[in-house]
């Protein structure tokens, strides 16, 4: 018995060991770099969702005969906290009065004290669509950039907030629970409903799926367990066994698109983003919102964002704990971005960002390439990169 249980433990660390080793001959290769007839071999390495070559630093600097830097942003002049990023602020319900046996709900009086602070302080509140461009277009925003949002769909979004946003000349965006909408419930707290939505949007909110009918947790094993339906194998009773990967992805792939396609018919919305619920998510549902368009997804995290980040961070502004001033020095402190510079000349990050693998630090050498107006070719089938020509640098 121990034998037979001893045998199986060394098949289950042998299958881990081959995928290991399928992986990393998956995501990284030997290749060489053809810089005027001067080979350079070296290995490259291939993020996940992505085309771009990850290349040492090293090995980058010598092809391109330029020092590449990716450290912290250097100091800032006063009252600027950030830039070229975007920090994503997530609120959810509001009260007329504070109510504290529920403090994860902000009351509209805070509420305003933030709105107003913001402004103070010198943070600029952009559209959904100026982060679009931002995230995807190469655009730019200005410094201390702030987008605001709200999840779930509440009707005090309409009753509580839009007003207080108007008198800011803020605009925000609501991640609905398409279902709840559709289909309101007399006995919940009251969600908006696709005329109040249509006259928001026509003043500059926008709203966006939080998926149809996946805000919910489900049951996961034979004893009930229970996780985020949107992320989760669920548990099959009648069959005794979990979903596999191929119905979980078409589950969530029908309800994302029937989330998109009502948004499509009542709002005309011409563009996606989708806040996961409970912040939970894994690959297969990146993979599911790819498949639909969905290019902006959002988690619950704190951070701030660049370019790079395209399923993005959000601190917590709902909560009635923090003053108005705590909230917003979460902000203004928080860790300092890194910045890629060649020459130290900044590069403006699209797509991949630079990441350590063993300690060596790779950067994105098609991107660094475009940047420089350097024209390629890579031959997969020999892995020879070509560069068609250089340049003294930026």
């Amino acid at each position: 018995m121990h034998m037979k249980k001893y045998m199986m433990l060394l098949v289950i660390v042998l299958l881990i060991s081959l995928a290991a080793i399928f992986n990393n001959q998956r995501e990284s290769s030997a290749v060489t770099i053809d810089v005027n007839g001067q080979m350079i071999k070296t290995v490259a390495t291939y993020p996940a969702s992505s085309d771009e070559l990850m290349i040492p630093k090293a090995v980058a600097e010598q092809a391109l005969n330029m020092r590449i830097d990716w450290q912290k942003q250097g100091p800032l002049p006063k009252g600027i906290y950030y830039r070229d990023h975007v920090t994503v602020l997530m609120y959810h319900h509001l009260s007329e009065k504070p109510m504290p046996q529920f403090p994860w709900i902000l009351s509209a009086d805070r509420f305003d004290d933030q709105m107003n602070l913001l402004k103070q302080e010198g943070f600029h509140v952009i559209t959904m669509e100026q982060y679009r461009e931002f995230m995807l277009n190469g655009g730019t925003v200005p410094d201390n950039a702030v987008l605001l949002t709200f999840d779930d769909g509440y009707e005090s979004f309409y009753e509580l907030a839009f007003p207080i946003l108007k008198k800011y000349g803020y605009t925000a965006v609501n991640f609905v629970i398409v279902s709840t909408i559709d289909h309101p419930d007399p006995n919940s707290v009251p969600k908006l409903n696709w005329e109040q939505m249509r006259e928001m949007k026509r003043d500059g909110m926008g709203f966006y799926s939080h998926t149809y009918d996946l805000h919910h947790y489900g049951i996961v094993d034979a004893e009930g367990g229970e996780r985020p339906a949107a992320s989760a194998l669920l548990y099959i009773d009648d069959e005794n066994r979990n979903e596999l990967n191929s119905e979980y992805y078409s589950r969530v792939t029908r309800d994302l698109a029937k989330a998109e396609q009502r948004l499509k018919e009542e709002l005309g919305n011409t563009d996606s983003a989708i806040a996961f619920p409970y912040g939970s998510y894994n690959d297969r549902l990146l993979s599911a919102c790819d498949s639909l368009g969905i290019s902006l997804t959002f988690k619950i995290q704190d951070g701030i964002n660049a370019r790079t980040d395209r399923n993005a961070s959000r601190i917590n502004g709902g909560s009635q704990i923090l003053s108005a001033i705590q909230t917003l020095e979460q902000i203004k402190h928080i860790d300092s971005p890194m910045e890629l510079t060649l020459n130290n000349q900044r590069v403006a990050l699209i797509g991949s960002a630079p990441e350590m693998r063993k300690g060596t630090l790779m950067v994105p050498f098609i991107q660094l390439c475009k940047d420089l107006h350097i024209d390629l070719n890579y031959d997969q089938k020999s892995r020879i990169i070509k560069l068609i020509h250089t340049t003294d640098g930026p």
